[in-house]
């Protein structure tokens, strides 16, 4: 970056670059980038990557000396900085870059999104962008990412948009609509999911719906539950969808969910990014499925974040997933109570990632104590059992279960205000234990049933303080089974050695 700006200064008069986006039907569009000064000087802008190939053409004058290197400070995933120190001919100098890039805009009649390519340059140069719309498009745009004046006009049948300074955060976007054209829609099937797209999208609906039908099967072994029919649906961005960074969603009406949407942006994102969003959006469906409840936002969020990512990362979808992880560990690790994702609900206002972050952690966290995919795949078992849950005593009772051991502590240390777990809680727990015992433990066992029964007994006659104990006794035998159990064989053994000793050292004296 040094080199860029000692090059910058050097520019005392300064060029100007100007960026012409030619936009067809599908969304591709065609970009050239002009550079022209007529002094020497130094310039640099940011240009493709890998997703692209670009071609660079000196129209008048020469350059003396380029390079490429990353991006500083600001790294990109798809761009690359092009410096480049140049001389004019009698004409002045001009560069010309070139190149196609898909997914400029999306389309599904009448409406269209426009997002520019990244236009970063030399903040001493003048920069201009002019953006033809798709044939069809009206005058009724609306513009974002400038702060100055822009203008929309028709020239020769087709509307143009033409902005005079370089975007607020080096992106052009515009909502347009295209009001005399109607989409031609299609539909592909397979098992239960039914995709629906713009037909010009055909090959992204075919590759979710292989997503989806590579990924079911895994998510039936999971939550033991099969789906019914599955609608889907890749739609065209607003604004604020892109602001917002709504990567998909699925609206819940009258406590069930409908089709699931995936904001077709996304494509343009890091490999494995749009994925992962379509498998975060199944899950909620399977979730429903077993019986969680909407209501309880930050289990089906937090287990929509951990299951999707899980899965993700056996599929080997691609670095998105290990980005998208990054992000929120590190957003987590900087939340220190975690009891706030108890009131999140579908009205909450603002920046919702502590919120994900936070559900994610609690999920992350029991999934690497207790056995990952293994045991929240019992913890399945303990709702579906239930038939619904939609409160967060009963999600962490079935956690509990599934773990062997009462998490409610460990909640309330994640700041959630619980109320104190009653004893018929604390025994259901405590018989549920002692049941998933090995068939090896059964001494343990019985004697965590005769404590079990004592509580029973202690709690009719009035004296929950002994019941209390004896159900603490009863789980404390259970979580040392194994150590326990072994003590009473051995005593056994040792028992039946020294009656055969005494039985022989008997008959020898007679």
């Amino acid at each position: 970056m040094a080199l860029f700006m000692v090059a910058a200064s050097l520019n005392v008069e300064g060029g100007g670059y100007k960026y012409s986006y030619i936009v067809d039907s599908d969304g591709t569009a065609n970009v050239t980038i002009t550079f022209s000064s007529p002094t020497p000087g130094s310039s640099w802008l940011l240009v493709p990557k890998n997703f692209t190939h670009w071609i660079c053409e000196v129209v008048k004058g020469n350059i003396t000396q380029s390079n490429l290197s990353e991006a500083y400070p600001i790294s990109y995933a798809f761009y690359e900085n092009f410096s480049f120190t140049y001389i004019p001919g009698k004409e002045g100098f001009e560069l010309k870059i070139t190149y196609n890039a898909s997914y400029v805009a999306f389309i599904e009649e009448p409406f269209g999104f426009f997002f520019s390519t990244q236009i970063s340059s030399n903040p001493q140069d003048d920069l201009e962008i002019v953006v033809a719309l798709p044939l069809g498009s009206s005058l009724d745009a609306s513009v974002y990412g400038v702060d100055g004046g822009y203008t929309i006009r028709e020239v020769g049948g087709r509307v143009w948009v033409e902005v005079e300074d370089p975007p607020s955060s080096g992106r052009l976007a515009i909502e347009f609509t295209l009001p005399n054209l109607q989409a031609n829609l299609i539909t592909l099937t397979e098992g239960c999911f039914r995709v629906e797209a713009a037909s010009r999208y055909m090959d992204l609906a075919q590759h979710y719906l292989s997503l989806y039908s590579e990924v079911y099967p895994s998510l039936q072994e999971i939550f033991e539950v099969e789906l019914e029919e599955i609608e889907v649906k890749l739609y065209v961005p607003s604004m604020e969808d892109v602001a917002s960074g709504v990567g998909g969603f699925v609206p819940f009406r009258a406590g069930r969910p409908g089709a699931i949407n995936l904001n077709l942006f996304y494509v343009r994102a890091v490999e494995g990014t749009m994925e992962l969003i379509a498998l975060h959006e199944l899950v909620h469906h399977f979730l429903w499925k077993v019986g969680i409840q909407p209501s309880r936002l930050w289990v089906h969020e937090g287990l929509a974040e951990y299951i999707s990512i899980e899965l993700g990362k056996n599929m080997g979808l691609g670095e998105g997933v290990e980005e998208h992880e990054e992000e929120i560990v590190e957003i987590a690790s900087n939340l220190n109570n975690l009891g706030f994702i108890q009131d999140w609900s579908f009205e909450q206002q603002g920046d919702l990632t502590p919120y994900y972050a936070a559900s994610y952690h609690i999920f992350k966290t029991l999934g690497d104590e207790f056995g990952g995919l293994n045991f929240y795949h019992d913890f399945f078992n303990y709702v579906a059992a239930k038939g619904e849950v939609s409160d967060d005593v009963t999600v962490i009772e079935c956690l509990s279960l599934a773990a062997n051991q009462s998490l409610f502590e460990r909640f309330r240390e994640w700041g959630f205000e619980l109320p104190p777990m009653d004893l018929s809680e604390a025994r259901l727990l405590a018989e549920r234990q002692a049941e998933g015992l090995p068939s090896w433990c059964q001494p343990a066992r019985m004697i965590a049933r005769l404590f079990l029964k004592i509580s029973y007994q202690l709690e009719e006659a009035g004296f929950f303080a002994l019941a209390e104990a004896s159900v603490k006794v009863a789980t404390w035998i259970s979580k040392n089974a194994s150590v326990l159990s072994l003590f009473i064989y051995s005593l056994i053994v040792a028992s039946l050695v020294t009656s055969i000793w005494f039985f022989k050292h008997y008959q020898a004296l007679k």
